[in-house]
């Protein structure tokens, strides 16, 4: 059966449609930053491969359909197929949009024909990281070819990756349901769906660190050769239950710390950390404004039921980009239609 479900195919109207969905195409990176969620710098060599991608689209595709598909890492030019990649995304018509995330220190070496492939690309800038295209040149180079920029600055990190258990259920619990990693980082991995970036990594993470490293299969849906994935995976991103994963993650809400590059003994210094009490870790503040955002009645799975609002952005940000230099794909959703329906909740009673 290649991977594929039995049974037809889901008619669109009945397909789960997410926000965004993101393949690590490489799980090492160049770089070797301090407090990276996808914990790169420690890393094994690791090349996704094109054939998996396939089949896991493939079986996917069935039930399921997402506006942007996001390559990261790692590092994405790393991988020598990264045009294979990209087409067969494009091939599997799962997704409207392909965005590229890179820290942009190889792209200068991108060949013509990528940016051809892709609809956004994303460019995080770190401090002290030398680039070797300008982002004057680069806002020429992707507004001819119509591409979406988003260059980001990040002179920071949130803390995410912890060094022990979270054993605080009403914190792990408070934490979880703030985390807009679950709206905005749906991960395909190895042939199974994941709700949020860090939690593919989060065992061998554990490894790393010298915890035991167990086996969390309720953490994530198999996408091959499961007729019931429809249901299963719905249901999945619908549940308010913390993954396993999240007793090891402070998610969106974690302090942050100065963004470094790291030399080998500084990896192995980060390696052997030993938090404080995980509460001196947290970002109250932040918490605060999460909750804040929460009684707007925001709908934190990433599941929608249009993307007739993120097409329209779209098109808005290409015109802000290319007339006004405004990159708005890169801001925070203004979350109109909650605060609007709160208003008028309010007036009706």
């Amino acid at each position: 059966m290649n991977g594929q479900p039995r049974g037809r195919t889901v008619a669109l109207a009945d397909k789960i449609v997410a926000r965004s969905l993101e393949v690590n195409v490489t799980s090492h990176c160049n770089l070797s930053c301090y407090g990276c969620d996808h914990a790169s710098p420690v890393n094994s060599e690791e090349y996704l491969s094109v054939d998996q991608l396939a089949g896991d689209l493939a079986a996917l595709s069935h039930v399921y359909h997402v506006f942007e598909f996001r390559l990261t890492g790692g590092e994405p030019f790393l991988h020598p197929g990264l045009l294979d990649i990209i087409d067969t995304i494009r091939r599997s018509g799962i997704a409207d949009k392909i965005a590229l995330v890179t820290n942009g220190v190889l792209l200068h070496k991108a060949p013509e024909a990528l940016w051809r492939r892709i609809d956004r690309l994303v460019v995080s800038i770190y401090p002290g990281v030398k680039q070797h295209v300008s982002y004057d040149d680069l806002r020429t180079l992707t507004n001819r070819h119509g591409i979406l920029l988003w260059y980001k600055p990040t002179n920071e990190f949130t803390t995410k990756l912890l060094h022990a258990e979270n054993r605080d259920p009403e914190l792990l619990r408070t934490i979880y349901s703030s985390c807009t990693l679950r709206t905005s980082c749906h991960t395909i991995h190895q042939g199974r769906y994941f709700k949020c970036s860090p939690s593919p990594f989060m065992p061998a993470w554990l490894r790393r660190i010298g915890l035991e490293s167990p086996s969390w299969p309720a953490d994530s849906v198999a996408v091959r050769d499961n007729p019931d994935l429809h249901r299963q995976l719905a249901e999945y991103l619908a549940s308010d239950k913390p993954l396993m994963a999240c007793g090891y993650c402070l998610g969106c809400v974690g302090k942050s710390t100065p963004s470094r590059q790291m030399n080998r003994a500084a990896v192995q210094s980060w390696l052997s950390e030993k938090d404080p009490d995980i509460r001196q870790l947290v970002d109250w503040d932040a918490l605060r404004t999460s909750q804040r955002r929460n009684e707007l009645g925001i709908d934190l799975t990433g599941v929608l039921r249009t993307t007739a609002g993120l097409k329209f952005r779209w098109s808005v940000s290409r015109w802000s980009a290319r007339l006004l230099g405004i990159q708005l794909t890169g801001r925070p959703p203004l979350m109109l239609g909650p605060r609007i329906k709160r208003v008028l909740t309010t007036l009706h009673r």
